[in-house]
């Protein structure tokens, strides 16, 4: 029992779990220098309550130190002081530096769990601090790690996201000092110091900025989780440094060509365009419409609606581009750039929606300060799902930036509820991203056209990835407006990629993406690599690798000594049980209860090739089973089970097996429709009964095979689910 207990807090808590291991590396690499630095005398901590704290308020600087600002109200690392120094002394162009940070709370503040759930035995070796409690004399932990991108000069724009622990080189804040005055806060300094790297950057060099993607910092418990220091004094600076158009303003220059995609569907490219032109506050663009061969009915209820947009609005120009072809998404886009005449181009699904609130008539005003900054490429708006939910009001959220992790491009935060602040203002903050969905995307015509715009031979899929590794390549910035919000009627032009041939065509898609751009697998520089990568993962989680997630190879059981024996006992009762229920029903559960095959509840909820192609041998061989396995009216705590794939053979006598151990895993979903059941009220400890097995599928030989849990010496199999090994 108490292993389970102990596995059971292991899986509630996996950056916990990450932690441990970041601090055995860290004291592997500077154990010897804890507490201290290379440089002696010369790295001097400053510490600071906000980043709008004044630089004149620290005195005098020296140009020969280091300065290593620290957030007063938290505890910095042990190792900090040795990593930030090291990074400074390999590096003489490095100016500035940033690490990751973490919080300290309690079990319940930090990851839900009530602080009688477990006993202080197994939660002690993971308590923070030198006394392990806070003031109040409460078992303190560490946890909501703030794990940051890369140097992101817009996300900088919009708040302060160093956070809580930076270092300076003394000479450039000399520098920032003689040019801008002692009058700079924090905040300005490094805005500073960051416009000066941009601007190194555009022309071709490093640009000096370096960040530690190592937690080096603990704030002090949860106060400012969720928190960002105002923004509005640095925007002024961004909006006045580089030419904004204003909203609403009609100078040609600002123009913007909206090119919209359409076949077949009238009706909702009409509600596309009313909302469109009602209530975007943005009043200096064109429309283009692309259509790439819809029906005789639907092409003229769809000049009908264009001759009725023009009345409605006089001055406003509306080309409607029909060829019909095969769709391609990219070479539509195209089209309709060709025969653009505004300096802009605004890239629109015709399922977008434009909101009816003051708020929501802003998005392409708020999308053009960005797109007219000369280092930035695409930029995307925030898009929802079309419902809103009954209880709040809250819509949710369909793209918020694209991000390319290990199992390759994932809409961020895609699902969930656009409610507080998500993962440090990814929903309410404008974000640097390695991409932006087309969905929605704004970019310079003279960017565009440089890039050669979109790339045909991705007719459906990637293709606004494509575009966005593209012009990050070539030194662009793209930028996610999340106070640019739409709503989008997701995929209703072409419907879901959910059938085989279409998943197919978009596992394809996706291999030529990366043959392409072989330097950004499982590569984002404004993705966090502490972050999960090699799973499905709107959210923002820590990237810890349990038992189960690793790939394991299944172990024949041969045909002689104990492994025969057994595989021949648990056969002889499984067909025997096959063979009372479909001959004899009523008889077959008289027996499932003597022996006890009533008891065991199994599912298998899905079996499918794995997600990942940062490592191609890896993915191509890879087969994920997930499922959930339990007995009722039962302990399960620490049970003993094996997952069976059964290769099908004529003569069942000689069914080969491959077995595999299925490590435990965290399913409180399961935990709470078993144990909150009446009738089930003997059955406990089941939240570990989860199956998640990745298969290496190259040990398998090629066949059918079906699916078996081996629990309480009894095998059950799936008889819906099946493996296909070609």
């Amino acid at each position: 029992m108490r292993a389970y207990q102990q596995e059971l807090f292991v899986q509630k808590t996996p950056y916990l779990q990450w932690l441990n291991e970041q601090e055995t590396d860290l004291e592997q690499q500077y154990g010897q220098q804890r507490n201290q630095s290379a440089l002696g005398k010369q790295i001097h901590t400053l510490p600071f309550s906000s980043c709008m704290d004044k630089m004149q308020d620290y005195g005098k600087f020296h140009a020969d130190w280091l300065y290593l600002f620290v957030k007063g109200s938290g505890k910095l690392s042990e190792y900090a002081v040795a990593v930030f120094t090291d990074i400074f002394l390999k590096d003489s162009e490095v100016v500035f530096v940033y690490a990751d940070e973490d919080y300290s709370g309690s079990l319940k503040e930090l990851y839900g769990i009530e602080e009688s759930a477990f006993g202080s035995d197994l939660t002690a070796s993971y308590h923070f601090g030198a006394q392990g409690t806070d003031s109040q004399g409460c078992a303190c932990f560490r946890g909501s790690p703030w794990f940051k991108p890369d140097f992101s000069p817009d996300t900088l724009a919009s708040f302060f996201y160093i956070g809580s622990v930076f270092a300076v080189r003394g000479s450039k804040i000399l520098e920032m000092t003689e040019q801008y005055g002692n009058g700079l806060d924090l905040y300005e300094l490094v805005y500073r110091i960051f416009m000066e790297a941009l601007d190194r950057k555009t022309r071709g060099r490093r640009e000096g900025i370096v960040h530690i993607p190592k937690v080096l910092y603990t704030n002090d418990r949860l106060t400012g989780i969720g928190r960002i220091d105002s923004s509005e004094k640095i925007r002024t600076w961004y909006r006045a440094e580089r030419r904004v158009p204003s909203e609403g303003m009609n100078a040609d220059c600002d123009k913007v060509s909206i090119v919209i995609p359409s076949k077949d569907h009238a009706k909702v490219l009409e509600r596309c365009l009313d909302t469109l032109i009602k209530y975007t506050n943005y009043k200096c663009y064109e429309i283009i419409i692309v259509d790439n061969g819809s029906s005789f009915e639907e092409k003229m209820c769809i000049t009908h609606v264009l001759e009725a947009k023009r009345k409605e609005k006089k001055n406003l120009v509306i080309q409607y581009l029909y060829q019909e072809s095969a769709f391609n998404f990219s070479a539509m886009c195209n089209a309709g750039a060709r025969a653009a005449d505004g300096a802009y181009l605004l890239f629109l699904n015709d399922d977008i929606e434009v909101m009816d609130t003051e708020e929501g008539g802003d998005w392409l005003g708020r999308m053009m300060v960005y797109a007219a900054k000369t280092h930035v490429g695409a930029v995307g708006a925030k898009l929802y799902y079309p419902c809103a939910l009954e209880e709040n009001g809250c819509f949710r959220i369909q793209h918020a930036g694209i991000t390319n992790m290990g199992i390759g491009p994932a809409h961020k935060l895609s699902g969930i509820v656009d409610h507080g602040c998500l993962y440090y203002g990814h929903n309410t903050q404008n974000y640097d991203m390695l991409a932006v969905t087309a969905a929605c995307m704004l970019i310079r015509r003279s960017v565009f056209e440089a890039a050669g715009g979109f790339d045909e031979t991705f007719p459906v899929a990637y293709n606004d990835v494509e575009l966005c590794f593209r012009l990050y390549q070539r030194g662009y910035y793209n930028v996610q407006v999340n106070d640019a919000v739409l709503v989008h009627h997701e995929s209703l032009s072409r419907g879901q990629d959910t059938s085989p041939e279409k998943q197919r065509r978009l596992a394809e898609e996706k291999q030529k993406l990366y043959e392409k751009y072989p330097s950004l697998i499982a590569r984002d520089p404004f993705y966090n690599p502490n972050l999960v990568q090699w799973k499905k993962d709107t959210e923002y989680n820590t990237g810890y690798l349990y038992r189960f997630d690793k790939q394991i190879t299944p172990v024949l059981l041969e045909d002689r000594g104990n492994d025969k024996k057994r595989k021949q006992m648990l056969f002889k009762k499984y067909d025997m049980r096959q063979h009372l229920h479909m001959k004899y029903p009523l008889l077959a559960k008289l027996y499932d209860r003597l022996t006890g095959f009533d008891k065991i509840l199994f599912q298998i909820d899905c079996v499918d090739g794995g997600d990942g192609i940062a490592d191609d041998k890896i993915a191509d061989n890879n087969l994920k089973i997930q499922g959930w396995c339990a007995v009722k009216n039962a302990d399960n705590a620490d049970r003993f089970r094996r997952l069976w794939l059964i290769y099908e053979t004529r003569t069942f006598d000689f069914r080969s097996v491959y077995e595999l151990e299925i490590a435990p895993k965290l399913r409180e979903d399961v935990a709470a429709l078993l144990e909150g059941e009446d009738r089930l009220k003997g059955t406990k400890n089941t939240a570990l009964s989860g199956i998640h097995v990745n298969v290496n599928k190259s040990a398998l030989k090629s066949g059918s095979y079906r699916i078996g849990v081996v629990c309480d010496n009894k095998l059950v199999c799936d008889l819906q689910k099946w493996v296909e090994i070609p």
